[in-house]
């Protein structure tokens, strides 16, 4: 995926921490922005049950709803940062994320989405 793609879209997401052998399960959220090497992923919390998504050597699993269908990508964050909002009270979190791994076909799928954006 060397390309660089790039769109602003509101895509829902699931994500869960890769490997979670202790069950802390799954926050939901909505893409900001996309590009064929990362996410920009806005979320209601920083934590899936007690473990935190954001630090050194973590990986967390994204299933991206698609207009097409779900697709999963392995990614690492690389930075986070609170936001601000003046429409409500409830904190969101931004954390930006580059993608590890990603199936062929999903990739194939993703980039597509992108293009699709222009």
């Amino acid at each position: 995926m060397s390309e660089n793609l790039r769109g602003k879209a509101s895509l829902p997401f699931k994500v869960s921490l890769v490997g979670d052998a202790l069950g802390a399960g799954v926050l939901e959220g909505h893409t900001r922005d996309m590009r064929a090497t990362g996410l920009s992923l806005v979320l209601p919390d920083l934590k899936v049950g007690e473990q935190t998504l954001v630090g050194e050597d973590r990986l967390l699993l994204v299933e991206l709803e698609l207009p097409t269908g779900t697709i999963e990508m392995q990614v690492a964050p690389v930075r986070y940062e609170q936001l601000e909002s003046a429409e409500t009270s409830e904190q969101k979190y931004l954390i930006g994320v580059r993608i590890t791994e990603i199936s062929d076909s999903d990739c194939v799928r993703f980039v597509k989405y992108l293009r699709s954006l222009r």
